[in-house]
């Protein structure tokens, strides 16, 4: 195979000779130089899922160019799917063949018992970019280091920055020799201004190359070479400017798809499965025939940023992150790339193996509150109706009712913040939002965390009949002492498996209990009432709220008013969380 980064660009003519029009089939010598669409992913898990060919959504790029695949060895077997249905479509020669239009019609395409890769090629050199990496970090060393090594020993890049936000990286020997033996690391150190932070300064230190794409990635995100290659590709043969994302597999059970393709739905403004994942899957022992629930019912409108591909000069058409410490931040830059007229594509096949997320750690945390926060507010600054609001106010309504109340707390906080406009805070609490965050969720533990907490009763979740009863009563008569102590595992904290326990003793994976927190009536109808009321006014405020917010979001997403934050940020000496 030649080169693809060498030739013509894509989307020019075929070469002549190109096997469709004739060249006999295993005869190399009569084959026109080629791109490699993709070959067998080794690190993928499971196998099936590096090697099959998701015909259905190259075939937007593609259009009617013939894919050939081979492998080696004699005997294997070229499979399709289609509709969740399987079909044999033969033995593949030796050299491999050319697909037929009705092969490329299907939705997917594989091959069982090669006794070697399997590739997927057209007839066609393509010119690729270089791909210079972003990988903001703190204070998490080995993955940082890891992550680089990772992405220097991958052909396909030719700069990766670091961002350093812990001011850890510069004084270890490892990372030093690692600097001194590539001169496309670079390292940048700077205060912590959380993910939209570290995002917005690589990105603004990877547009020094103009023509390169920019590959945003978590530091503890793993992203396999070859699924770097076809993400690359895909976006070169793209015809309009396209926007790479990865699905996302848990690094803990690495068979295990935890988010394919996403969009923000305008009504109540939260992200949500834009194709049929309604839940996690496990695709161990599964063949790609199985795999409907990954067919699209609408487009992508972002991608998550732990592996996100930006066409060359995105910067230099959207501007950078809106400065929202985490999350939301992603989803925001897509919703502008949208704007723009740029597509967003997930393509199946890539994978990023991450730690997953759980609802305890996310919603009990600090960072419920920036989450909350900065989902209305970029809510307001799109122009959406009130439908947000009523979509918090019943969430709200469910932590309280399942004795969440640390998760409504901390929700609360973030109203406040949204409901004083963004002249109180954007743009100018990144070095204090985690301090001022964490300081809401110590004052809390402090008033209702269980002293020694009791055994426990019984194991979540109690049958919903009764489990509704008890919070209904709870909430309406007075404080009692606690009968069910419910103990339930981090992983499976939600508002229903809490349901109706009067002490939540919430555990870790060994059995140890992590937190007790005791649900009190009253403290049940304080934070109703307080919610209500929080919701009232941000309804009544929420017009003029969209205009403050809509006209703000620009001016905070420029290179010169990121620059004055960094150059700030350098200039305050004070420690803080």
């Amino acid at each position: 195979m030649q080169d693809a980064s060498r030739g013509r660009p894509p989307g020019a003519a075929a070469p002549q000779g190109d096997p469709s029009a004739g060249a006999p089939q295993g005869d190399s010598s009569a084959e026109a130089p080629r791109t490699v669409l993709q070959a067998s992913d080794p690190t993928a898990t499971p196998a099936i899922w590096g090697e099959a060919f998701p015909v259905a959504v190259w075939r937007t790029v593609l259009g009617e160019r013939p894919v050939a695949v081979s492998c080696e060895g004699e005997g294997a077997l070229l499979h399709g799917a289609r509709e969740g249905r399987a079909v044999r479509l033969g033995t593949l020669p030796v050299g491999g063949r050319i697909l037929t239009p009705a092969e490329r019609a299907l939705e997917w395409l594989w091959v069982e018992g090669a006794h070697g890769p399997v590739t997927w090629s057209i007839a066609e050199q393509v010119t690729l970019p270089p791909v210079t990496v972003v990988v903001p970090t703190f204070r998490r060393e080995r993955d940082a280091l890891a992550q680089v090594r990772r992405f220097l020993a991958m052909e396909t890049v030719t700069r990766v920055v670091v961002v350093d936000q812990g001011g850890t990286l510069e004084a270890m020997p490892s990372f030093r020799a690692l600097q001194a033996a590539h001169e496309e690391l670079h390292l940048v150190s700077q205060s912590n201004l959380g993910g939209s932070g570290g995002y917005a300064r690589g990105m603004l230190e990877a547009a020094s190359d103009p023509g390169a794409a920019i590959l945003l990635s978590d530091d503890d995100a793993v992203l396999s070479a070859e699924s770097l290659h076809r993400m690359v590709t895909y976006q070169a043969l793209a015809a309009r400017p396209t926007i790479l994302g990865t699905p996302l597999f848990s690094a803990h059970r690495p068979s295990r798809l935890l988010t394919h393709t996403e969009a923000v739905r305008p009504g109540f403004f939260q992200w949500a499965a834009a194709d049929g994942m309604r839940r996690a899957a496990d695709l161990e022992g599964t063949t790609p025939e199985r795999w409907t629930f990954l067919a699209l019912h609408e487009q992508a409108n972002y991608t998550g940023w732990w592996g996100t591909l930006l066409p060359p000069r995105t910067p230099q058409l959207l501007g950078l992150p809106v400065p929202l410490f985490l999350k939301w931040d992603d989803a925001e830059y897509g919703l502008r790339a949208t704007a723009h007229g740029l597509d967003h594509a997930v393509l199946p096949g890539t994978a990023v193996h991450h730690p997953p997320w759980t609802a305890y750690r996310t919603q009990m945390s600090w960072t419920a509150r920036v989450l909350h926060r900065n989902r209305l507010a970029v809510a307001a600054a799109y122009g959406v109706g009130r439908g947000v609001i009523g979509s918090s106010l019943i969430h709200q309504l469910k932590h309280i009712l399942a004795g969440h109340l640390l998760t409504a707390e901390l929700w609360e906080s973030g109203i406040e913040a949204v409901r004083a406009g963004p002249e109180a805070w954007m743009g100018q609490d990144l070095r204090t939002v985690r301090a001022e965050s964490t300081e809401v969720l110590r004052r809390w533990h402090g008033e209702h965390d269980a002293l020694a907490p009791p055994e426990a009763t019984h194991r979540a979740p109690l049958p919903l009949p009764r489990a509704l009863a008890r919070a209904a009563a709870r909430m309406l008569l007075p404080d009692r002492a606690p009968r069910v102590v419910l103990e339930v595992p981090a992983p499976r904290v939600h508002w229903r498996t809490t349901l109706g326990g009067d002490v939540l003793r919430i555990t870790d994976a060994a059995g140890a209990v992590e937190s007790a927190m005791t649900v009190r009536g009253s403290a049940m109808r304080h934070a109703l009432g307080r919610t209500l009321r929080s919701h009232a006014q941000l309804a009544r405020s929420w017009g003029a709220l969209r205009e403050r917010y809509r006209a703000a979001l620009p001016q905070h997403t420029t290179a010169a008013s990121w620059t004055a934050l960094f150059e700030a940020a350098s200039d305050d000496t004070t420690e803080r969380i």
